[in-house]
Parts: C-alpha cells; structure tokens; sequence
C-alpha cells in the first residue's frame, strides 16, 4: 500500500486515484491509554484496518467499552493512535501538528448525543460559531447559515435559544452547525441516543438528506442495530476494541457471522416466539413431533410464496408460528418460524429445498 501523502487538506497532490475510492483509511491502528495508579494499561482499539469509502454513510456499532468513541475521535485528531495510520483524504491525521490539524478539522464536521450548543447565543449564532472563529465576515457567515437553517428545517428558529428547542431540534442545530464549515466527511458520536424513536428516525432522514444532497461522507458510531439498519450503506462492529464483523449491511444483518453481531439484530430481524412455544423447546427430536424453524428470506425471495410451493413439492404441512418482513438497506428481508413434522428423512428434505430456493433455513428445537 502507498505511504499516506501527509500534507494539508486541500493541497492539490491529494486524491490521486488509489485515495478517491475510501475517503477515511484505518490502517493497522490501535489506542492503548497508559496505566493509572493500580490500573492496568487499557488497549482500547488493536489492529484496526477499515475504509470508509468517500460519499458513503458507514456505521460502527458495539457495546459500551468497544472502542467506538475512541475510534472515531482519531479521525479529527482528538486523540491519536499509539500505531498505524488513520488517513483522511490522503492525509495521515496522526503526522499532523496541531496547526495541521486545524486545518482539517474545518474539513471534518462532528456532531454529538448531547448537542453541545452554547446556551447563550441564538440558533443562528450557534450554527454560525465554527465560521466566527474561523474568522469569517458577518456577511460570509449569513450567506452560510441560512441555507443550513433552511436545510435543517429552522428558519423560523433562528432567533430562539436553546433553552426554547425540543431534543430533535437541538440536533438539528449541532447537525447545521457541524456543516457550517463545508465538510467532506461528518463524524456522528451517538447523535440521536438521547432522542425518543421517532425524532430518531427524523434526524436520520435529515442526514440521509445530508449524505444525498451535499455529498457528505457520513461516520456514525452507535450502539443501536435500528440506527444502523434505517441510514448505513455499510457497517463494521467492535467487539473489544477489534472490527470483528465488516461488510454491507444487508449482507451483515441478514447473515451474520459473529455473535457478537448476531446478539444485536434480535430487535431487527429477530421474532419473539409465543412464550409456550419457547417453553416446550429441547435440543433432541421427538418421536411424532414438530421441528420448529426460522426460514430467512432476501432479495426477491421475501415476497415469493415458498411455503406453499413447499407444501405442494413435499406434501408436508407447515405450521405458521411467527414472522415479519423488514426493509434492510431497502431491500426485503422476511423472517418466518414455522413447525413441521420433525423425523427423518423427511426434515432433511425440507431443509435441503428450503435452501434449493435460495432460503435460510435454522432448526431452533422441537417440539412434542
């Protein structure tokens, strides 16, 4: 791999083509934060290697202690790694001095759980913040604030405080004022975990919007699989400061490969099963009794109707006990369990057509 350019943002020997296609590179980064008295040493984040491909939205999900706010705190330089290179647009962030980083920093916009506006100013003062201290004219500043108030859906705020604003409307002035300065990429640290549900889903269509219209590269760090499912093209989740999953989401949360990651989608793509049936589940087969299975459906598969082709191949009766159909990523994912004579061969047979036809197909236990 070629050796990071380190100069300033802007500078016109960056984006050469090996850099345009991932606008953020982790590269082998770890963080470890030195030992307090009686404390050990902490390793926060060891072997880190992601791309954050340039106008994408990517999420990094993982429990409280995983890394994610360390990990995104090295991409504005907040802190830097104790190894590798975190490298924005060509630039390695960790190289730069303080007066270096400044300059990328009005290339990087941030926006976080607790909105940090400044109660003392006006909406339209808070936006405008970033660029007075940039030290642009009052002209300047009107001409970049009133179209992101606009954007943002507050023009009429302009004048109110704080104080005067719901959550959602708060985030909306963090979110303005994080694009004050014309951002490339915009760093979310647990934007909307202090919102109820559906001024959640609000803010993550207005950063969709965001992503859509301005081009802006989106990085968001949550610890809610919903958040990741509605907005993220991509994802990666931290598990003990290390990526141990990566891909695109559809492909993540519809086939999970680590437990980790498969402990987070039951609130997505998971049913909860009728409490008796949960009760009468045991590992072993039954003599006369029903195999209980989760049947996954993608693509176009999830609106297809497989079961009944299923019945009329097979001959064999299947028992409806739950299911959903979710929109990941904007494609169809179904989700069915169903309950079906549990003896062989008969189970194996319709577990080897349920996957002739492209379906998931997992025995969660049986039933008598």
């Amino acid at each position: 791999m070629n050796a990071p350019v380190r100069v300033a943002l802007g500078d016109p020997l960056i984006n050469p083509t090996a850099t345009r296609e991932a606008l953020i590179r982790f590269e082998n980064v770890s963080k470890r934060f030195a030992a307090r008295r009686g404390q050990a040493e902490v390793r926060a984040l060891e072997g880190i290697d992601l791309a954050i491909p340039k106008g994408a939205i990517v999420g990094v999900i993982g429990r409280s202690g995983a890394g994610k706010s360390t990990l995104i705190r090295l991409v504005n330089g907040l802190e830097r790694p104790s190894g590798g290179a975190v490298v924005v647009d060509g630039v390695d962030v960790a190289a730069l001095s303080e007066k270096g980083l400044r300059g990328v920093r009005g290339a990087i916009g941030m926006i976080f759980q607790h909105f940090n506006l400044l109660s003392s100013r006006t909406v339209f003062d808070n936006v405008g913040l970033p660029l007075e201290i940039a030290g642009a004219s009052r002209d300047d500043i009107r001409r970049a604030v009133e179209p992101l108030l606009e954007l943002v859906g507050l023009s009429e705020k302009r004048d109110r405080y704080p104080a005067e604003l719901s959550g959602g409307q708060k985030q909306r002035v963090g979110i303005a004022r994080a694009l004050a300065t014309n951002p490339k990429v915009l760093l979310c640290d647990e934007a909307t975990s202090a919102l109820d549900p559906e001024t959640t889903s609000s803010i993550l269509q207005l950063l969709k919007r965001v992503n859509a219209e301005l081009g802006v590269t989106i990085l968001l760090i949550t610890h809610e699989m919903p958040v990741i499912k509605e907005i993220c093209d991509r994802v990666a989740v931290l598990e003990g400061g290390r990526v141990v999953e990566e891909g695109d989401v559809f492909d993540v949360l519809t086939r999970p490969r680590h437990p980790t990651t498969a402990s987070f989608l039951s609130s997505v793509t998971g049913i909860d099963l009728p409490a008796d049936v949960t009760a009468a589940l045991r590992p072993e087969a039954v003599a006369g009794g029903q195999a209980v299975v989760r049947v996954t459906f993608t693509g176009e598969n999830a609106t297809t109707p497989v079961i009944s082709r299923l019945t009329t191949t097979l001959g064999i009766d299947f028992n409806i006990l739950a299911g959903r159909i979710e929109r990941i990523a904007g494609r169809p994912f179904g989700s069915l369990v169903v309950s079906l004579p549990g003896e062989e061969p008969g189970l194996s047979a319709a577990l080897a057509a349920l996957s002739q036809l492209g379906l998931g197909a997992e025995v969660l236990g049986h039933v008598a």
